[in-house]
């Protein structure tokens, strides 16, 4: 039996809707950058982050845009992996790639953790938030071992709240603004500027995360784009409207730039305990959120690499019961609960992470271009075609990301080469196994992780020897 034959029973059920999408989009973003660093990075640059917000914005909706039209080419499992390996029809670029990524994922769901449990101060200042975090990956873990099914539901209840809880704070929040508080504007001159970008962008790191379940979307060609693009001009709106409130209700930006539960600490100037409280179930619901949209995107990696043959596999196997690859969620669960106690702080945790998602990014925008003047034949089969916007958006994820790299790699580095050659270690393990057993390529860059072969059989192009 060919290993594409096996790979048909491995693969994913379409069991999500474009509101389970959309809120995949929001709700698991959110808690990134909302309810955690929004605050803490105005420290170099000062109210000013609002600046910053939108600017970050503009460079999160192109990359949003170039997800989601590679998603209507390519509706896979693991996103980037997909787009990049399939449109260059080699398996190392998207693997590299999307082993960057990976280590990303793991750090963001340690950070986003970490978060849940300062949030959970609010109610038991005496609880130890490493320890809250470790508990919410534990429970998220059980929740994604059951399946797409119980994430989309969980994810849209937790929507409703979440957006009540902003309300109660920008609402009255816009009554109590002194424009004074936003005096001086900008802190940190131009450096400060920029060095808020990188943790800024984090704010934004879940607007792929619907693309990593590519192969669980219903109607992926329609679905996908949208809730990327939808989803993120959701999180520009809520993340202006909100950093102009908290920065103008409190006098010291200071303050909220010392806060690991910004909104909470912004609240507690106007609002009364009730107000508040809300404001921080908020907190917890919305990180804890982000823990779960990230949990059950980050485990679409592994699966895909298996599936390619590329990575043990095992990690390609799901659940008899559940259909889920449950080899991929406990080794995700298993390194990002070690992280939670291992990072020595927020900020390296968050640098790691956003450096990790930004080459990820990079490489996507990159390979729009490429689709867009080299490959014909794939730009053919896209869901909707507007190749002057996508030169625009393509360009500005292409130049915004690295030049944000340019400054996320600082303290990065010493954990990313070594984690990139352990990769390449891998993949070449991997990739020799497979020469030796005579493995088709061309057989399995003509299928798509998570996909069942009835449901995406494209012709087989030529591909590269790896």
């Amino acid at each position: 039996m060919s290993s594409v034959d096996v790979n048909d029973g491995r693969s994913l059920s379409r069991d999500i809707g474009l509101f389970g999408a959309v809120s995949t989009v929001v709700v698991g973003t959110l808690g990134a950058g909302l309810f955690v660093t929004l605050g803490t990075a105005s420290s170099t640059t000062g109210p000013s982050v609002i600046l910053v917000v939108i600017l970050s914005g503009l460079l999160a909706m192109s990359i949003a845009l170039n997800y989601g039209w590679m998603a209507t080419i390519f509706p896979g499992a693991a996103g980037s992996y997909a787009y990049v390996s399939r449109a260059f029809d080699s398996r190392l670029p998207g693997f590299v790639v999307t082993w960057s990524k990976w280590l990303g994922y793991m750090a963001a769901d340690a950070v986003l953790a970490i978060g849940f449990g300062s949030y959970l101060q609010v109610f038991y200042p005496s609880v130890d938030p490493t320890l809250a975090g470790f508990g919410l990956l534990t429970v998220l873990f059980l929740v994604n071992l059951i399946g797409a099914k119980s994430y989309s539901r969980s994810q849209n209840a937790i929507f409703g709240f979440l957006i009540l809880s902003i309300l109660v704070l920008v609402g009255p929040g816009l009554l109590n603004i002194d424009a004074a508080n936003y005096q001086p504007f900008f802190t940190g001159g131009f450096d400060g500027f920029v060095a808020a970008a990188v943790p800024l962008f984090y704010a934004y790191i879940g607007i792929a995360v619907a693309g990593q379940m590519g192969a669980e979307v219903k109607n992926p060609s329609r679905n996908l784009p949208l809730a990327m693009a939808g989803g993120t001009a959701i999180l520009i709106f809520l993340y202006v409207l909100t950093a102009a409130v908290i920065y103008g209700v409190v006098g010291d930006y200071t303050v909220l730039a010392d806060s690991a539960r910004p909104l909470s600490t912004a609240a507690a100037v106007f609002l009364g305990d009730i107000g508040t409280a809300i404001v921080g179930v908020g907190g917890l619901l919305a990180t804890a959120s982000s823990v779960h949209a990230v949990m059950a995107a980050g485990i679409k990696m592994p699966y895909s690499w298996a599936w390619d043959e590329v990575f043990p596999k095992k990690f390609s196997a799901v659940s008899d019961r559940f259909g889920t690859p449950h080899w991929s969620l406990l080794t995700l669960y298993v390194v990002a609960s070690g992280l939670t106690f291992w990072s020595t702080g927020l900020s390296q945790a968050i640098a790691i992470a956003t450096f990790s998602y930004l080459i990820a990014y990079a490489a996507v925008s990159i390979t729009v271009l490429y689709v867009l003047y080299s490959r014909t034949d794939l730009r053919a089969e896209a869901g909707f075609s507007r190749p002057a916007l996508l030169t625009v958006t393509g360009l500005v994820g292409s130049l915004g990301a690295v030049g944000l790299l340019t400054e996320a790699y600082k303290g990065s580095l010493s954990i990313y080469v070594p984690w990139v050659a352990v990769g390449l270690v891998v993949f070449g393990v991997y990739w020799y196994r497979g020469q030796q057993k005579d493995h088709d390529v061309e057989a399995i860059l003509g299928t798509l992780p998570g996909v069942p072969s009835d449901e995406y059989n494209p012709s087989v192009r030529g591909v590269s020897d790896d």
